[in-house]
């Protein structure tokens, strides 16, 4: 005998469909003593927000970095990504492309897509 109490919508029950609305992602990976300057740059922006994870572990052209160095957290690794616009994010490259001359780290743009656009756009 069937269950008639499952959640699983009827036949008849049709999906919210949602509106992509599409954007520009940016990834940061630098050394955590970095972490200050890609902060504050991210602030100036005028990105809406962003992620930070912390004690990132990989493996690049400098060899493999652990994720957790105890009592070390400028050596270890941190990554940012915001997602905004593309004038706002030009500005984090522009201000990114400096540092990466001189120092250490790598940074990925590419198109992405969103259902919640006022969350990442503000009310320009």
């Amino acid at each position: 005998m069937a269950d008639s109490t499952h959640n699983e919508p009827s036949t008849n029950e049709r999906p919210t469909p949602h509106t992509l609305h599409p954007l520009k992602k940016i990834e940061i990976i630098v050394k955590g003593e970095r972490e200050p300057f890609v902060q504050d740059l991210l602030d100036r922006s005028g990105v809406s927000g962003y992620t930070i994870h912390r004690d990132i572990a990989g493996k690049g052209e400098s060899g493999f970095h652990e994720g957790h160095l105890l009592f070390n957290d400028k050596a270890s690794l941190v990554m940012f990504f915001a997602v905004s616009d593309e004038s706002k994010i030009q500005k984090i490259i522009d201000g990114l492309t400096p540092l990466f001359e001189k120092s250490s780290g790598v940074m990925f743009v590419s198109d992405t897509k969103v259902v919640r656009l006022k969350k990442f756009l503000g009310d320009e």
